[in-house]
């Protein structure tokens, strides 16, 4: 809903010849039509908005003069979404958050009655945009070429006003900093759960090796499988939450922890162990996309090992989310949970759709 009043706002002034105000800038481009074959033109688009602080590509507008002309065919709405997040992150990566959405808005439409009367009725024309967010980890970067929009493996674009261009210096610059920023932030948070554990006495688990590395300089292998059986069977609890009970294995955590993300995965062959694309998941479980990706998003499935992997495919050179088995019993148990809770599935798609907020 945050992104219609948005593109409502841009298109609600007008001018008395009609025209619209809102002109094209740092986040809004204008398109009279839409068009399946210019998938190449949005990404590139949406990577420049990725890489400032976000925009909209907004359908059915004219550039010049600006007039609302609105959709003429179906095309925008027959979007596969998942197609085309595809097509988009086989161009660039990381792959681009985006959006989209139609809306009507009235206008008047002037008919001949005779041929001396003229008569102006209200009609409604459809509007259709797509938004793509700011890139959490910038910069996004063109991973193969297309020469229709001049796209060179390796490329870097920008929103500089109301063009989409190879970035410069400066920005880039800035890009770096901000970077290096967050990263001396996570740090610094890192530091602070240490310190406040009160004690120095500790070690660092490294799951892609296998090793702990101790605080007396002495790294000591362990078994994979057996901390996974460990991490399995014990019980996370929160600082303060301490409930000590004979018998069961308990893991102490000061912060926030992901049994998804800590568990380490075997290096198994994608195509046996993670079979599944998104849409064979949302096939599987009889639900929408829209519902699928809520749940993807909300549970972080994107981000654990477990559940899913970033694949290269050999065709594009982008990559591509598949999922395992573990991801679809996940979903099938969290399904049957939420069967009986329509509110708390609401939650989970309103978290979805504000993720931008």
């Amino acid at each position: 809903m945050k992104h219609e009043i948005e593109v409502r706002k841009i298109l609600s002034a007008v001018t008395p010849s009609g025209n619209l105000r809102s002109r094209e800038s740092n986040t809004v481009e204008f398109k009279e039509s839409f068009n399946k074959n210019s998938t190449a033109k949005y990404a590139k688009t949406m990577a420049a908005y990725a890489n400032n602080r976000g925009g909209y590509i907004i359908f059915g507008v004219k550039d010049n003069p600006r007039e609302i002309v609105g959709l003429k065919s179906n095309n925008f709405e027959n979007l596969s979404q998942e197609q085309f997040t595809d097509a988009i992150n086989s161009l660039f990566s990381p792959a681009i958050d985006w959006e989209c959405g139609t809306l009507t808005i009235p206008a008047e439409q002037v008919k001949t009655v005779s041929n001396e009367n003229l008569e102006k009725e209200i009609i409604e024309i459809k509007i259709g945009w797509f938004y793509a967010e700011q890139a959490e980890n910038k910069p996004v970067i063109a991973q193969k070429s297309d020469s229709g929009e001049k796209i060179t493996s390796g490329d870097v674009f920008y929103r500089y006003r109301a063009r989409s261009e190879k970035i410069k210096y400066a920005e880039m610059r800035r890009i770096i900093e901000e970077r290096t920023s967050k990263e001396r932030e996570g740090l610094l948070k890192l530091f602070e759960i240490i310190r406040k554990s009160e004690t120095a006495n500790l070690g660092i688990v490294n799951y892609s090796n296998g090793k702990i590395t101790t605080p007396y300089g002495v790294d000591v292998a362990f078994d994979r499988k057996l901390v996974t059986q460990v991490l399995k069977k014990a019980k996370f609890i929160k600082e303060g939450s301490f409930d000590e009970t004979v018998g069961i294995p308990v893991i102490k955590v000061t912060g926030n922890i992901d049994l998804a993300e800590e568990v380490p995965v075997p290096e198994i062959d994608p195509d046996q162990g993670y079979p599944y694309i998104q849409k064979d998941l949302s096939e599987k479980l009889g639900i929408s996309s829209q519902d699928l990706y809520a749940l993807i998003y909300y549970y972080k499935m994107k981000e654990a090992k477990r559940y899913s992997i970033g694949v290269t495919t050999s065709r594009s050179g982008g990559q591509n989310f598949k999922f395992s088995q573990f991801a679809l019993q996940f979903l099938e148990a969290k399904l049957t949970e939420l069967k009986s809770n329509d509110v708390e599935f609401d939650k989970i798609r309103t978290a979805y759709k504000d993720r931008n907020k």
